[in-house]
């Protein structure tokens, strides 16, 4: 698996485009729905947003997050309702979707 971030294609709810810095083992996973940066002008997420995520359990009960990159990957759509995250013990720890939370763009401008 490969390490560290990679700039990632993050497409709000207005289906604009914004580039966001995700780890490089959740980027490749295609039910997350992120896409590498190709274009160099694609903007940074702006400081004050936060992007959408699924939140989940693991198998020991503790609460995961994953962020998402698109309305329409299949975490977010729920065709997938599970998903994996790298515990602190180094190990991978299977989770169950338990809610989805919309991202929250309050500095939007109008």
């Amino acid at each position: 698996m490969p390490r560290g971030f990679q700039w990632s294609v993050y497409v709000d709810d207005q289906g604009a485009s914004w580039s966001l810095r995700v780890d490089a083992d959740e980027a490749q996973d295609p039910i997350r729905g992120w896409t590498v940066v190709t274009d160099i002008t694609t903007p940074p997420l702006p400081r004050g947003w936060r992007p959408r995520y699924v939140q989940g359990l693991d198998e020991n009960g503790n609460p995961r997050r994953a962020r998402v990159g698109t309305v329409d990957c299949d975490l977010w759509l729920g065709s997938a309702s599970t998903f994996t995250v790298e515990g602190t013990d180094q190990l991978l720890h299977q989770c169950q979707v338990i809610a989805r939370q919309q991202e929250n763009t309050r500095s939007r401008p109008t």
